[in-house]
């Protein structure tokens, strides 16, 4: 899912955490960060000029966070800013100083999309997880063409654009499935990324239960012991990055980002309470069950049916299935997709929220 509204708290951290994993990145472009415009410039042939400033949407996500951290640390050259758009731009303050321009920016506000992308040559785009952020995208695409956006990278979900796929059944991932098609049909060079169920999920949801609270912590589902493949924000970060630093081989392609296999819920209650050392428990619920009390505890209809259609496809061991399982990663990264257990021991990659600090 799309996410946004974190909180600052964590962010001056996770520089200096991430500056270990982007040298071997920049390593292996050649001192890509000191040469993007060679980088993004020339790759593209003449027709593309990508050597202005990159602007990311939901840096206060899983992914966008992690992007931008990575982004900064390689060193790009003033022309090759980092942007980074939020509602409330002073919860960005520790990377603006890092480098970042930060700039205000609402998807519901379409006064603030022409400034946001003033200068702006490359997107990373990341919708927000609202009612109606499916009638926007339509508008920020539009604002990107008419700024000269020349290359789009967009977060979508996992068989979007598969048809008659089981996942056709949730409102979320036909919604992506209808912006991924505007995208692929606008003229701008574009890629898609789209990935499984985020390992953050659980952290997101429950991050102030599992890090803070001494009471045990609980979370619900109805996937049945179903296994159900979940992806590290982590690798979808850095697949985002390399892609962004070298956009050539990469447009016009739409990649499958999962996790190495499919776990249980049950696996990862398990998982949450070794890493973090306390009781943390799975409730597996009838799926009737599990749509009450979505319902009961103020979630928005949209919302609710949403999880239901994911839960129920879960419970269909759809992925169990080996065949579910992408080489992206693996492809693009050079490394196999991180485990749900490495995911959870290196905290010092995760969002304030993750941690625990709820959304102002």
């Amino acid at each position: 899912m799309s996410e946004e509204k974190q909180e600052k708290g964590a962010l001056g951290k996770v520089g200096d955490a991430l500056h270990t994993v982007v040298d071997p990145i920049g390593q292996q472009f050649g001192n890509i960060g000191h040469s993007l415009a060679d980088a993004m410039g020339n790759v593209l042939g003449p027709k593309i000029d990508v050597t202005g400033k990159i602007f990311l949407t939901g840096a206060m996500g899983v992914v966008s966070y992690r992007a931008a951290a990575r982004l900064l640390e390689s060193q790009i050259p003033p022309d090759h800013a980092v942007r980074l758009g939020a509602r409330d731009p002073t919860k960005l303050e520790d990377f603006n100083e890092k480098g970042a321009e930060i700039v205000t920016f609402c998807w519901d506000r379409e006064d603030t999309y022409e400034s946001a992308l003033k200068s702006v040559k490359t997107v990373f785009c990341i919708t927000p997880y609202v009612k109606g952020w499916e009638e926007k995208f339509p508008l920020f695409l539009a604002a990107c063409k008419k700024a000269g956006v020349q290359y789009f990278v967009k977060l979508s979900f996992y068989h979007a654009r598969a048809p008659n796929d089981p996942f056709q059944a949730v409102p979320l991932v036909k919604l992506h499935a209808k912006c991924d098609n505007l995208l692929a049909k606008s003229g701008i060079p574009h890629t898609i990324l789209s990935a499984s169920h985020f390992m953050s999920n659980p952290m997101v949801f429950q991050g102030k239960t599992i890090m803070k609270d001494e009471k045990p912590a609980v979370f619900y589902g109805s996937s049945h012991e179903k296994g159900v493949n979940y992806v590290s924000p982590n690798d979808v970060a850095e697949v985002a990055v390399r892609v962004l630093f070298d956009p050539r081989p990469h447009l016009g392609k739409e990649y499958a980002l999962t996790g190495p296999e499919a776990v249980s819920d049950q696996t990862v209650a398990k998982l949450l309470g070794q890493a973090f050392e306390k009781p943390v428990m799975y409730v597996d619920q009838p799926i009737k069950t599990f749509e009450e009390s979505e319902r009961f505890s103020g979630h928005p209809d949209w919302m609710v049916n949403d999880l239901v259609a994911l839960e129920t496809i879960k419970a269909e061991g759809i992925e169990d299935s080996k065949s579910f399982v992408s080489d992206d990663i693996k492809n693009i990264c050079g490394h196999d997709a991180e485990t749900f257990e490495a995911y959870l021991e290196d905290r010092s990659h995760m969002t304030p929220k993750e941690m625990g600090t709820p959304a102002a």
